[in-house]
């Protein structure tokens, strides 16, 4: 199942202090789909995780090691 996103910039562009992708999670909406379709993995990060909106924010890592991801 996959809950999709959509980005806070209107632009989907990085923040420019911290560089992170924000993303706000569509809740109502949720998808099946296939295990081909998944390109890869996604690390989600809730901004302020005193939170418990249902449309908050969340940051997308960026920062992965994805080599060490994908490998170990």
């Amino acid at each position: 199942m996959v809950i999709p996103t959509k980005y806070k910039d209107p632009h989907g562009w990085a923040d420019c202090v911290d560089r992170f992708i924000r993303v706000v999670k569509q809740t109502g909406v949720m998808h099946i789909v296939p295990v081909g379709a998944i390109v890869g993995p996604a690390h989600l990060e809730q901004e302020n995780a005193a939170s418990d909106r249902i449309n908050s924010v969340w940051l997308v890592n960026n920062h992965v090691d994805l080599h060490t991801y994908w490998t170990e």
